[in-house]
This record gives C-alpha cells, structure tokens and sequence, in this order.
C-alpha cells in the first residue's frame, strides 16, 4: 500500500528556512528542480562576483548575498503554501533524498577543494608588490602531494609536479603547520642561495634586475622602490627599501641551520635535498627562509595559479 505521505503538502517553514541557508535544497523541498538549477547558477555568480569584483567591499557584497537568500526564501515559502496537496512528492523533495544530495555536493566540493583547487587569502604584505594584503589566490593542489582542506589532511603522497625557481606557491609554516604561508621559491634542492646587500645569487649567479617605477602603498602614504627581477621564466616585481639594513634580523634557529652562513651583509644558504628556499618579494618586509629556514617538500600544499588582487 503507497505512503500518503508521499502526497503530503511540504511545509512552508521548512521550505523557507533551506530557502534561506541552502538555495536548492529549498526548491527541491518544493519540488522545483528548474528552480533550483536557477538558485544555483545564481548562487555561484553571487560567489565569484563576491570573490574577484567586491574585495575591499565585502559589507556591499554580503547584502547582496543576504537579499538573495531572502528572496529565495519567501519563494520557497509561497511554492510550499501553494503546493497542491494531491500532487505526488518526488523522491528529491523528501528528506531522504535531500540529505543524499546535500551529502554528494558536500563530498564533491570538499573533495575539489582537498585535491584540485583552493581558495587561500594572502595574510600579510610580504609578497607586494605582486600579491597585495588580502589578496584572493587560487591554488593549483593536485601533483604537489598534500591533501586536505578546511585543516583536515587526508594524504600525503610524493610529489608529481615540479616545482620551479620563481613559482609561487603555498606551504605549511615549517615551525607550525597548522598556519600557510605563501612565498615565492627561489632555491631548489642542492642550490646555493646568496643574499647579500640585497643581491640575489643563485648557484653563484646573480639574478637580473632592473629598476621601474615606484610602489605606492594602498593603506599608507609612503612609496617604495620596486625592481624587476628575473628568475628563470618568470618575472615579477619586487620590492627593497634602501635604508633597511643588509643583515637578517632575528634569525632563529631551525633545521640545515649549518649550511647557512650569515654576515653583515646577508647570507648564503646551500639548500638540502628535498627542501626549497623561499623569499618574499617584500624583500625588506618578510620573514622568509633567511629568517626560519627551509620548506620541507611535504609542506608544499600547492602553486599559485591566480590572484585576485
């Protein structure tokens, strides 16, 4: 004998509280799958203008959100008032098969995020010019053996993809795991590394640089020197502050510390197999491996495929 309560009216408060925190599933509830093709779509556009046109403008775009969930809402609720009440209730619109497709868009995003690409937000200045302070970077994941998202690893294999002199990318603090940083790699392993007076060497080669126009700083009002600098194929901008001393201040201590020696003019580094040298283009303004060191391989949770400043 069939269920009645396959033929049951949806009820509008539940209709109207999945129309305000999960778009979709609110027309699903109410047996509107077009419509919740539409909430979704919309859903992601609102997500992607949120992220690449409001930065700097978060509070316009989180009341664009806000409204948008409220009208989806008093939709859901209206459909849910109006449902015919002998119109049968297809599989999705019950609980059980909302919960079957809430959990499989869950476990695909998470797994996109853990192994494709992840959104990260740069935390600090030390890399400006080319990635300024809460910047939205997009990082490739997969090939650099390090998975995981939302602070939950999953696995950590060997790493697929090589890894360049010039790629930025983002790692695990070696001091603390549970904190990413995002840097750019100028030594591979067994390179020596040299810094002194502001000059990078790599493997007893002094890298190309070039002075252009001047940064001007977006939060203070103070303009920098900024060079061009050239490292393999990449070439980006970076930053040196000719007042700021040459030494590296407050080193730390930390692992291969001996193959580094320092000066008053700066340092040289040879890099150990299966660890990576980072700088912050920032060069005055970061603490990078002269200061703590070198990035292990497995730290390494992806590269920097897009920023949106």
């Amino acid at each position: 004998m069939e269920s009645t309560a396959i033929y049951r009216k949806p009820k509008k408060w539940i209709a109207a509280v999945l129309g305000l925190f999960i778009q979709p599933v609110g027309m699903l509830y109410v047996a509107r799958p077009g419509w919740a093709a539409v909430y979704l779509a919309l859903g992601v556009i609102l997500a992607l203008c949120n992220m690449f046109l409001f930065r700097g403008r978060e509070l316009a775009g989180g009341v664009i959100l806000l409204l948008f969930a409220i009208i989806c809402a008093i939709h859901a609720y209206r459909l849910a008032r109006d449902y015919r009440e002998l119109l049968r209730r297809p599989w999705y619109s019950r609980w059980y098969g909302l919960v079957g497709i809430v959990a499989a868009f869950a476990a695909v995003g998470f797994g996109a995020r853990a192994f494709l690409f992840e959104p990260f937000r740069a935390a600090s200045g030390s890399m400006a010019p080319s990635i300024e302070p809460r910047a939205q970077l997009i990082v490739r994941k997969w090939g650099y053996g390090n998975y995981g998202t939302y602070g939950i690893h999953l696995i950590r294999t060997g790493m697929s993809s090589e890894v360049q002199r010039g790629d930025i990318v983002v790692f695990e603090y070696p001091e603390d795991r549970a904190l990413s940083y995002v840097m750019r790699v100028v030594g591979l392993p067994g390179d020596r590394i040299s810094y002194y007076n502001k000059r990078l060497k790599v493997n007893d080669q002094e890298v190309q640089v070039r002075q252009i126009g001047d940064y001007f700083h977006k939060d203070r009002p103070m303009r920098f020197p900024q060079y061009l600098e050239r490292l393999g194929d990449h070439e980006y901008a970076i930053l040196i502050e000719p007042e700021a001393p040459a030494a590296v201040p407050f080193t730390r201590p930390f692992p291969f510390r001996e193959r580094c020696a320092y000066t008053a003019e700066g340092l040289s580094c040879r890099v150990p197999e299966g660890h990576y040298f980072v700088l912050g283009d920032n060069r005055d303004n970061s603490s990078d491996s002269r200061v703590w060191g070198f990035v292990p391989a497995i730290n390494i949770i992806g590269k920097v495929q897009y920023i949106v400043q």
